[in-house]
C-alpha cells in the first residue's frame, strides 16, 4: 500500500511508504466449552487451539497501515494467508498442580507441553482474510475484514475428526487520525459480530466465538526520514462481551504491538514486530469465582515485503512464539498480497 499519498505533507520516500503502509496481519478468536470446570477437556483443548489461531489472526489484521489513514477517496484491499500445524501449547497454572502433566515437562504456567498428556493432540489451522480501507477524509478510515478458516484438531482418542471450512467473524472498524506532526497519532475502534457458525456440540470445532468483542487501539508511529525507517506502536484493550452458551465468561484484554520497518531498496522492505496479549482470568457465571488460567502470548515476526510494482506489494513473514500461558506452542507462516488505488 502506498504511504506516499497517506502522508505527503511528510514528504517521505515513495518507496518506503508504500512498503510501510503494508503494516502488520491480524485476528479473532473462538469459544467451545461449555464445562465451567478448570479442567483441560477435550473441548477446551479444541478451544485452546481454536482460539489462538484467531488471535493470531486477529493481531494481524489490525494493524493494516499502524497509525497512518489513507488519501481522501483511496482503497486498500489485502489478501491474507496463514498457516499453523503443532502438536505443543504453553501450559497453565492449573496443568502444573497435575502429576500427569508433570510427567510431560509442564511445571509452571508457560511451559511448552503436550496439549494432553493422555491422547496428546495436534492442532492443524489454515486461515484467510479478505480486509478492505477505505480513505473517507484523509484523516478518517473505515474498515471490514472477513476471515475464512479451515480448522481441524485432532488427538489419540479422535483421530479422524474433520476439517471445519466456512467463513468466521466478521470485523468492522473505524480509525481517526489527531495528530500529524511531529508524530502520526490515531485513535482506532472496531467491533467483531458474532456472523461466523458457532455450537456447543463438543465434537464440533468452531469457527466463531459466539458473541460481540469491541477494541480500541491507540496507534503512534514515525518516520526518520531521510534514514529509510520507521517505527509504530499500538496499546489496546478487548472488551469481550457474554456469550449465553457457555458458562463461563472470558476476562478482557490487553493488547501490545511495536514495530519497525527498514526499507533496503525501492522495492524490497524488512520489518520486524513484536506483540503481547494478556487476557484476565475468566469467570465461572453460577459462583463467580476466577478460574485458575489465562490467557497470554508473547511472539515476534520477522518478515519482508516486495514490491513489484507501485502500489502493489507481496508480504511474507514467519510469526514465532517466545512465551505464553494456555495458547498453542508453534510457528505460523504467514503471506499477504496489498493493492490501493483511488475511486476518484
Amino acid at each position: 500500500m502506498s504511504l506516499t499519498n497517506i502522508n505527503r505533507q511528510n514528504k517521505i520516500d515513495a518507496g518506503v511508504l508504500e512498503c510501510w503502509n503494508r503494516g502488520v496481519m491480524f485476528f479473532p478468536f473462538l469459544q467451545n466449552s461449555n464445562s465451567p470446570t478448570p479442567h483441560l477437556t477435550e473441548s477446551r483443548l479444541k478451544r485452546v487451539f481454536i482460539f489462538s489461531f484467531f488471535l493470531i489472526i486477529f493481531l494481524e489484521g489490525c494493524l493494516f497501515a499502524g497509525a497512518w489513514t489513507l488519501p481522501k477517496k483511496q482503497l486498500w484491499l489485502k489478501s491474507s494467508i496463514y498457516y499453523q500445524n503443532t502438536s505443543s501449547r504453553f501450559c497453565n497454572g492449573q496443568d502444573a498442580l497435575a502429576a500427569s502433566y508433570n510427567s510431560v515437562g509442564c511445571h509452571n504456567a508457560g511451559d511448552s507441553a503436550p496439549f494432553d498428556p493422555f491422547v496428546e493432540g495436534e492442532s492443524r489451522a489454515l486461515g484467510a482474510i479478505i480486509e478492505a480501507y477505505y480513505g473517507a477524509t484523509g484523516w478518517l478510515d473505515f474498515g471490514v475484514e472477513l476471515p475464512f478458516y479451515s480448522l481441524q484438531f485432532t488427538n489419540l482418542a479422535n483421530p479422524d475428526r474433520p476439517t471445519s471450512n466456512n467463513f468466521g467473524d466478521i470485523r468492522f472498524i473505524g480509525k481517526l487520525r489527531f495528530i500529524e506532526k511531529p508524530f502520526i497519532a490515531t485513535l482506532k475502534a472496531s467491533a467483531k459480530a458474532p456472523t461466523g457458525e458457532f455450537t456447543v456440540d463438543a465434537e464440533a470445532v468452531n469457527l466463531s466465538e459466539g458473541q460481540w468483542d469491541y477494541e480500541f487501539f491507540g496507534e503512534f508511529a514515525k518516520s526518520f526520514w531521510p534514514l529509510r525507517l520507521y517505527v509504530n506502536l499500538d496499546v489496546g484493550y478487548r472488551i469481550r462481551t457474554d456469550n449465553k452458551n457457555i458458562e463461563y465468561t472470558f476476562g478482557n484484554e490487553f493488547l501490545l504491538l511495536a514495530e519497525a520497518g527498514y526499507n533496503l531498496s525501492d522495492k524490497l522492505m524488512v520489518k520486524g514486530t513484536f506483540d503481547w496479549l494478556r487476557g484476565e482470568r475468566p469467570t465461572i457465571k453460577i459462583t463467580g469465582n476466577q478460574l485458575p488460567w489465562r490467557r497470554e502470548l508473547l511472539s515476534i515476526t520477522p518478515s519482508f515485503i516486495y514490491s513489484p510494482q507501485r502500489n502493489l506489494g507481496l508480504e511474507a513473514g514467519i510469526r514465532f512464539p517466545i512465551a505464553g500461558e494456555d495458547f498453542p506452542n508453534g510457528p505460523v507462516f504467514t503471506g499477504g498480497v496489498t493493492y490501493q488505488f483511488s475511486l476518484l
